[in-house]
């Protein structure tokens, strides 16, 4: 065999259930050209007769046995035993999609860098969201950069996401230390070392969350030699930025003083007296090496943490990690001349001595910042919920509100608002949250108008931007026709606010499933170009065109256009073989004139959907109101809801299938097994409606013993895969009034969850 171009290196220990599917997912490639290394860290379950059986069939896969020597050593003999000019590694339990390899490979061909970095997706058996890890690295994709100058790669912490050189990594002398938690300085002194790298913002990685049964390593981070692990790994970290980076030292020692020591604390109770002095010297060998400025810009549920550390308070902690499990990390508040002070556990107790500065609010932890959850249309008016938060300090019925939507020039509009209680721990009344109502007929221009917050109490006086929790995971409306514009409530740069525009010169009416084809309906405005096509841009980059079909010009400077694109080219750009519940974008932007654009779609726009070898293609508009085409598994899908009492009834198409699967709701009381709730599931003349009673959702959390704001996933009854949304009918599907004890909740991939919310009290 000849020798390949890419080296991917897989050790694995006992990880059957998942090592078929990520095989798979490594053999069915778009970049062919690679060997994979796969080392046995003396595996037990079946996890080796699956390898052989890849041996066996391809020659591209070979195994390599070892005695139990742990991942990363296990790695080390990988690479030993590799012969490819680029190197890659991948953990056996995770999944890999078909692109990822040549777009990075072409990536690094066209830079010359050291190594190239993409983003990553977290995913289990139901549900596939975003790294929190990956998302700030990670969301933009940059060339030919470096550390010194992105700073933000320091936290960049593992290493199956990326493609080296091999000659780089050898001339940086890597290699994976005999330890947990190996990867964090690898990663960091390959950022370090190398001249040039490069930054994907496309998922090329999907790392498992394991739903139950044996842990993952990252899962398993209670155990004594876990933690000794975290710790050296940790430390060889702070001596290596401080040696060779320190420009990157603080941003690096606050992000791993956010967990780490926090693991360590929430430890403590689950050890006996002697393994609890072990963890203690760690918390100690931890925290010498934090700078005080480091400590004290944290709130006080973290400053009491590293001082009952220090104090060796083993039982003062424990406390506190029940109460954490309860309540949070919030806590009552009590107000003195010089400040608020958190009422934590030990506040106030000589006993333990805490000082009554570590529980102090400092001004900078009071900084209030407005988040938009919900916004939807009303009318001809446009609706928004928005929670406002301080940390931990309730915002009193005496706090004044002032609202207004901000022009890029400084205009402002007044805007109506009210304030709605409601309940946080402790009994408090928080006045946070704000219930808004925009008239955007007062809103002129071509532009977009940031909303904006000013808020007013004893103790805050600041004014916010509004921006959105920048998960993905928000619904917002399209746009809407008022007058002679378009209007679109939605996410702006760095905030959120109000988008008005003049019509556009093209954009699409509605998209029409043909079988094997999807046919896409638009117009241009004016004078229409005498040509034009799509660009429909899939995952990894890859590029197909498609000429419109233009017709006459006729009653208003309108102009319709229509253009066919294959279902099946899609599924291909998309992939076929994914196990995971992720929407797969193909993105689609029109070109005439020489300008290229994505296309907006018009406010009565009527999307499509498209089965084929058991996925859905979705002609549908993105959550910024563009067009997109979307490839999903083909799964059951809500078009409305409505409340009816207290129960909540969800409707949609393929009654047949659902009513004879039956639905149910899920949640995990404990990671160790799910508490299914049974829904009843009506079939009317092929339309399905699925009945929700939030009473008993609440009465089986009690009764297991589930958090009292729960979040429940709708799952089909058979195979227990997700029940999503259809995104362009979203504005029928209503959120609850303050007073409902359900709210809907939209994930990562338009799968429906349902999350339980405490009483509202009655405003005094």
């Amino acid at each position: 065999m000849s020798q390949a171009a890419l080296s991917i290196v897989i050790p694995f220990h006992n990880v059957a259930p998942y090592f078929q599917t990520c095989l798979e997912s490594l053999r069915t490639q778009t970049f062919s050209d690679f060997e994979v290394v796969m080392v046995d860290d003396a595996s037990d379950d079946g996890s080796a007769e699956i390898a052989d059986r890849f041996a066996s069939s391809d020659p591209r896969f070979r195994v390599v046995r070892s005695a139990k020597v742990g991942v990363g050593v296990a790695r080390n003999i990988g690479v030993e035993n590799s012969r490819g000019d680029l190197l890659a590694f991948v953990d056996a339990d995770d999944y890999v999609p078909e692109y990822a390899y040549e777009l990075m490979t072409d990536t690094l061909a066209e830079t010359g860098s050291d190594f190239v970095a993409g983003n990553a997706r977290r995913f289990d058996s139901v549900s596939v969201w975003q790294s929190w890890s990956h998302r700030r690295p990670f969301v933009t994709a940059r060339r030919a950069t470096h550390c010194s100058r992105t700073h933000i790669l320091g936290i960049d912490r593992y290493i199956w996401n990326k493609v080296y050189r091999r000659d780089f990594w050898d001339a940086a002398g890597l290699s994976y230390p005999d330890m947990l938690y190996e990867d964090y300085p690898v990663a960091l002194a390959a950022h370090i070392r190398a001249r040039q790298v490069d930054i994907l913002a496309d998922p090329v990685y999907y790392w498992r969350q394991r739903d139950g049964g044996e842990a993952s390593i990252t899962q398993s981070h209670w155990h004594l030699d876990n933690l000794e692990d975290r710790v050296r790994s940790a430390e060889m970290l702070f001596e290596m930025v401080e040696e060779q980076a320190p420009y990157l030292a603080d941003l690096v020692k606050s992000h791993l003083t956010a967990t780490d020591v926090q693991v360590l604390a929430r430890s403590i109770e689950d050890h006996p007296a002697d393994e609890a002095g072990r963890i203690f010297d760690l918390a100690a060998r931890y925290l010498a090496r934090i700078d005080d400025q480091i400590l004290d810009r944290q709130g006080p549920f973290e400053r009491l943490v590293f001082d009952l550390l220090r104090r060796r308070q083993r039982d003062a902690l424990t406390a506190l990690t029940r109460y954490r499990a309860t309540n949070g990390t919030q806590a009552p508040l009590a107000r003195r001349r010089d400040g608020w002070y958190a009422k934590l556990p030990s506040f106030g107790d000589a006993a333990v001595g805490v000082p009554d500065s570590v529980f102090r609010l400092a001004p900078a932890y009071m900084k209030a910042k407005a988040v938009a959850t919900e916004a939807w249309w009303s009318g001809s008016r446009i609706e928004i919920r928005v929670n406002i938060g301080a940390n931990t300090l309730a915002l009193a019925p005496r706090t004044r509100f002032k609202v207004w939507l901000e022009s890029p020039a400084g205009a402002r509009v007044p805007v109506d608002h009210v304030a709605r209680p409601r309940a946080i721990a402790f009994g408090q009344v928080d006045r946070s949250t704000l219930e808004l109502s925009i008239d955007p007929s007062q809103l002129a221009g071509d532009r977009q108008w940031r909303l904006m917050i000013g808020i007013r109490n004893r103790d805050l006086r600041d004014v916010i931007q509004v921006t959105t929790s920048g998960d993905g995971r928000e619904r917002w409306q399209g746009w809407r026709r008022i007058g002679n514009r378009w209007c679109r409530p939605g996410r702006l740069p760095g905030g959120f606010g109000v988008t008005v525009r003049d019509l556009p010169d093209a954009w699409v009416d509605h998209a029409t499933d043909l079988g094997d084809e999807i046919e896409i309906r638009g117009a241009f405005r004016g004078a229409p170009p005498a040509s034009a096509e799509l660009t429909l841009t899939g995952r990894g980059g890859s590029e197909t065109t498609h000429p419109l079909t233009i017709g006459e010009k006729g009653e208003r400077g309108i102009t319709p256009w229509r253009v066919t694109v294959s279902v099946g080219a899609i599924l291909e750009r998309s992939g076929l073989d994914m196990p995971m519940e992720e929407i797969v974008p193909t993105r689609v932007k029109v070109t005439r004139k020489g300008r290229t654009s994505p296309l907006p779609v018009h406010p009565d726009f009527l999307g499509s959907r498209s089965l084929m070898k058991g996925r859905a293609v979705n002609a549908t508009r993105d959550p910024n109101g563009s067009f997109v085409i979307t490839a999903t598994p083909d799964r059951p899908v809500v078009h409305d809801a409505w409340w009816q009492g207290e129960d909540l009834i969800l409707r949609g198409p393929d009654g047949p299938r659902l009513a004879s699967a039956g639905a149910v709701l899920r949640t995990w009381p404990t990671p160790e097994k799910p508490l299914d709730v049974s829904l009843d599931v009506v079939d009317r003349d092929g339309v399905f409606l699925i009945t929700v009673p939030a009473g008993a959702l609440r009465s089986a959390a009690v009764e297991h013993g589930a958090c009292e704001t729960t979040m429940w996933s709708l799952l089909d009854g058979s195979e227990h895969k997700p029940v999503v949304v259809a995104r362009e009918l979203s504005e029928r599907v209503p959120q609850p009034a303050a007073s409902e004890a359900v709210k809907l909740e939209f994930g990562w991939s338009d799968e429906i969850h349902l999350r339980l919310v405490p009483a509202t009290p009655v405003d005094a």
